[in-house]
Order: structure tokens, then C-alpha cells, then sequence
């Protein structure tokens, strides 16, 4: 199938090109700034709610009233007022909050949907060629690009670096049908217990925060001491921000491995349909659930999963998979979140919780496994997946992140 694609390579632009890239920054930001604050007035004012091509008509005015906004790729700030009518409607579909005004210690965009030419010069090594930029700006290119190239963005973290996003078109080809399926409990303690008719895999929480959280206090007490504005408040602010997206990395990475690896080696996977936004105000767990990144991991399961031609199947949130005894189907509705054992008062079977819900999990997915089998063998169930040539097996019982690096699923 022919989906949209996005590419992602760390740009090294020299200080003029930097200082070029902030002015458009800034000009983006404005846009975006100036027609929110002008809609919450016309709303609060006279009532008039969003309509953006009421707002696009403004933009050409504002442009005589405001003759820097000239600097800007004249494209990129028609993005920008697009972007805020996608957040206007995620807004009104209840998917996302109220749009907020957009900071300049934030992380920074800039769309540019034509007139740019990216060129490979080496194996590992390109440039990039956009409008009103005589200088091409390098790129480290760590792999090629397929499918149609159809715009592109560069992006500033707050950590100052600087990224360009590719969007592209390219056909993906479905995997072939493995017949296996999969149940899958995602936790805290660990970060997934997978069932899959024959084994139980345990994915250990790597808790990149929580291992990050002492060197951060430090980092955000030296910030505090300096004088806001000053060069070493600034000094101090970039090492706090890029403790931050090292963590987010870190994450990321992590994710995109463990959700990759269990798309290739299952035709069905069965997750929780979690209220997450519900769970994460608990003041108790939220810093731990907002860690392990629930949210981010079945948002990656099913874009892949449609890639892919797998097939995702979320039970009903209500649905007691942890209290459900998987092998008689009894329900203790007196079981808390302490206790991670019980024994079914029917069958006599001790469980663990978690390895119960996946298993439970599991037994749901198996409507939807295709080829007529049912059951899998030992060998059958230690499938393999691949990434970039790196191989991530769910073989052994458990896995582990290797110190702070990016994660290896090992064998113990």
C-alpha cells in the first residue's frame, strides 16, 4: 500500500544560515500567534467562530501592515495559519486541547512545501538548496530516500539543534501471514508482558526518566541560580534542555524497536483500550505513566500494523482482563492494583496478574488469526524482526535495556 512517510536527518547550518532559519521561525511563529490571539478576540467580541478562509484572506494584509513578514517564504506562513486550522479542528472533534500561543524556547518549525532540491553528495553526505537561502545547508544523510518527495519541514528542538523532516509517498509492502497472535498488558513495573499461546514475554520498563531524574534536579538547580536573560542562564537552559530530548530519544528509540519487532512476528495483536488521560491524574503514578509512554507505543503498533497489513484488536475498555481467570473464566471483583498474585477460588490456579491479562488478551486475538491454525509451536513462537539490519528477538522470557544506550533486547 502507498502511504505518507516521514524521513528525519540531523542539518548542520553554519551561524548566517542559523540566523536565517530564526528569522523564519519567528515570522511562522507570528503568523501563528497573531491569527489565534485575533480569534479568541473576534469570538470573546462578536461571536464569530474559526473559519479559516476568513483568516487567509487576512493574510496578504497583514503582510503590507507588517513588511518584515516579506523575509519569510511566503508558502511556509500559509502553513502556518494551516497548521492552526488543524489545531482549531482537533480542537472542535474533542482530540485535542484549545490551541496554545507558540513560545520561541519551544521547539521550532518552518514547512516549506516547494521550491527546495536535496542533493546526496557522498554515501552519508547532502545539502539542502530553499527559497531565499543562497547557501546549501549539509546533512547528515544515514540512509536514502524512496517514494515521492512531497514537502519538507526543518525543526529547531530547544536543545538548538536543527532537523529536516522529508514527507514522502512510498508503497510499503505487506509482511507475509505468520499465523500468530499476540495479547498484550502494558504496566509500570514492566513495561509489557506479551502471551503467545506458548510463551510469555516479559519487556522490562527502561524508566528513562527516573534514571535521568537526579542529573536533571542538578541541572535545574544550576538554572535557577543563574540570572534570567543572561548568557549563562541561556548556557545553563540549552543543558537542561538536552538532558530533556535525550530522554525523549531515548524513548523514542525504544519504542519504535519493541512496537517494530512485534509487528513483524504477529498477524494479530491484541492491546488494552486504556483511559489514559483518566489514569495519568493520579498523583501518585502520573510521572510513571507519562514515562513509559503508553499513548505513544499503540499509536506506533497501529500506524505500523496498518503498514504492515496486521491487524489490531482493542477489547472494551470496561473489559476486567486482569481479573478474569484465564483458565475458567472466573471474575474476582475483589482484586486491588497491590495485588500483583491471586489464586482462583474455582480452578485453584495462581496468577500473575499481569501475565494473566495477556493471556486473557490473547484468547480474544485468536478470531482474528488468519490460516486456520490456532496453536504455535516453541520454535514458531520465537520469531524474529528486523530493523536496519539489527535484529530484535523475542526468544528469552525477558528483555532488558542495556545502560543508557539505545535499548537491545538480550537474552538472560
Amino acid at each position: 500500500m502507498k502511504t505518507e512517510y516521514t524521513y528525519r536527518f540531523r542539518i548542520f547550518p553554519n551561524k548566517e544560515q542559523e540566523d536565517f532559519l530564526n528569522i523564519q521561525f519567528g515570522h511562522c511563529r507570528f503568523v501563528y500567534n497573531h491569527f489565534l490571539a485575533l480569534s479568541k478576540k473576534e469570538y470573546e467580541g462578536k461571536g464569530i467562530k474559526w473559519k479559516y478562509s476568513l483568516y487567509q484572506s487576512m493574510l496578504p494584509k497583514l503582510k503590507k501592515e507588517y513588511p518584515f513578514l516579506k523575509q519569510a517564504n511566503s508558502q511556509s506562513l500559509q502553513v502556518s495559519l494551516q497548521n492552526l486550522d488543524i489545531a482549531y479542528k482537533n480542537f472542535f472533534k474533542g482530540e485535542a486541547g484549545f490551541p496554545k500561543f507558540k513560545k520561541k524556547k519551544s521547539k521550532q518549525t518552518v514547512h516549506i512545501p516547494q521550491h527546495f532540491q536535496i542533493e546526496k553528495i557522498s554515501k552519508k553526505r547532502g545539502q539542502l538548496k530553499i527559497p531565499k537561502l543562497k547557501t546549501p545547508i549539509p546533512i547528515k544523510m544515514h540512509r536514502n530516500i524512496e517514494g515521492q518527495i512531497r514537502s519538507i519541514s526543518i525543526t529547531k528542538t530547544p536543545d538548538g539543534r536543527y532537523y529536516l523532516n522529508v514527507l514522502t509517498r512510498k508503497e510499503i509492502q505487506p509482511l507475509k501471514p505468520v499465523n500468530k497472535t499476540a495479547g498484550i498488558d502494558v504496566g509500570i513495573k514492566e513495561f509489557a508482558v506479551i502471551h503467545d499461546g506458548e510463551t510469555t514475554h516479559h519487556i522490562e520498563n527502561p524508566k528513562y526518566l527516573q534514571k535521568s531524574e537526579k542529573k536533571l534536579i542538578k541541572l535545574q538547580r544550576q538554572l535557577s541560580r543563574k540570572q534570567k536573560g543572561s548568557k549563562n542562564w541561556e548556557k545553563a537552559r540549552q543543558k537542561v534542555a538536552k538532558q530533556h530530548q535525550k530522554i525523549v530519544n531515548q524513548r523514542k528509540d525504544f519504542l519504535h524497536k519493541v512496537s517494530i519487532a512485534i509487528t513483524k512476528q504477529y498477524d494479530t495483536i491484541v492491546v488494552e483500550s486504556l483511559n489514559i488521560k483518566g489514569m495519568i491524574q493520579n498523583n501518585k503514578l502520573s510521572k510513571q505513566i507519562a514515562d513509559v509512554s503508553w499513548s505513544t507505543f499503540i499509536n506506533m503498533l497501529e500506524y505500523k500494523a496498518k503498514w504492515y497489513g496486521r491487524h489490531i484488536e482493542k477489547p472494551d475498555r470496561f473489559y476486567a482482563s486482569s481479573k478474569t481467570c484465564s483458565v475458567c473464566g472466573y471474575k474476582n471483583d475483589q482484586l486491588t492494583l497491590s495485588i500483583r498474585k491471586w489464586q482462583c477460588p474455582i480452578c485453584k490456579t495462581i496468577h500473575d496478574r499481569d501475565e494473566n491479562a495477556s493471556k486473557n488478551l490473547y484468547q480474544i486475538g485468536l478470531t482474528h488469526l488468519t490460516g486456520g491454525r490456532v496453536g504455535t509451536t516453541q520454535a514458531e513462537a520465537c520469531g524474529a524482526g528486523s530493523v536496519g539490519g539489527m535484529q530484535y528477538n523475542l526468544q528469552s522470557t525477558r528483555y532488558t535495556a542495556v545502560k543508557q544506550e539505545a535499548p537491545q533486547f538480550i537474552k538472560e
